[in-house]
């Protein structure tokens, strides 16, 4: 008798506007503690929002990527919920110092910058480019407040800061357009979707699940 397997595939929601709108938090809180927004009173409590809101948020939606097939959401999902994991717990342990963080704190959201290139070179590739124009000014934002804990120089704070808020509008705007497009199930806002991205909207079901098969998860070996 001829052995079958089935895959079985599930339709979930995008995971991205979860993502960034949990960016779009955590961004506004720390830009505003940078500006001088909120004061440094308020230090520890900048950390318990980032740890209670944005964290938890971006975990539910690194899961979901990986159970929607999408490597990239899964990649930059998990990445930004680590970053602010860490951001998280080094504010809440810590007493505000020099402008901006401290040196371990300003390597670590250098490298976080540096990790969000792959999902965003991996979403450019297929012609996702609003999430990679979303991650890429993510990587911007933790460069500048990396520079800014290694230098500790008022210039990139005042900068990281800026773009911290700039960021917050770019996934605000991200989310409400990949909110919309979900619900409607045609483009609302402009996503900017190209290649291959541009076609799923468009092909046939059974030509876009072909592949499944030779899926990681699927096949034999990752």
């Amino acid at each position: 008798m001829l052995e079958q397997a089935r895959v079985t595939v599930r339709p979930v929601a995008t995971p991205l506007p979860i993502t960034f709108l949990g960016l779009t938090i955590a961004t506004t809180v720390v830009a505003g503690f940078e500006l001088g927004v909120i004061p440094k009173a308020d230090y520890h409590e900048v950390g318990w929002v980032v740890l209670a809101v944005p964290v938890p948020m971006q975990l539910l939606a690194a899961t979901l990527g990986f159970v929607v097939r999408s490597a990239a959401a899964a990649t930059g999902s998990a990445v930004l919920a680590a970053t602010w994991l860490g951001v998280a717990l080094a504010t809440i342990t810590s007493a505000p110092g020099p402008p901006g963080p401290d040196a371990a704190l300003g390597l670590m959201l250098l490298a976080a910058g540096a990790a969000l290139l792959v999902p965003v070179v991996a979403e450019v590739s297929a012609g996702s480019l609003l999430p990679a124009l979303v991650l890429a000014t993510a990587a911007t934002r933790f460069a500048l407040t990396g520079i800014d804990g290694v230098t500790h120089s008022h210039v990139w704070t005042t900068a990281s800061g800026w773009c911290g808020f700039v960021l917050a509008g770019v996934a605000l705007y991200g989310a409400l357009a990949l909110e919309l497009e979900g619900v409607a199930q045609r483009t609302i806002l402009p996503t900017f979707r190209r290649a291959d991205a541009l076609a799923a909207l468009h092909t046939p079901f059974a030509a876009q699940i072909e592949a499944a098969e030779r899926e990681a998860g699927v096949r034999r070996t990752l």
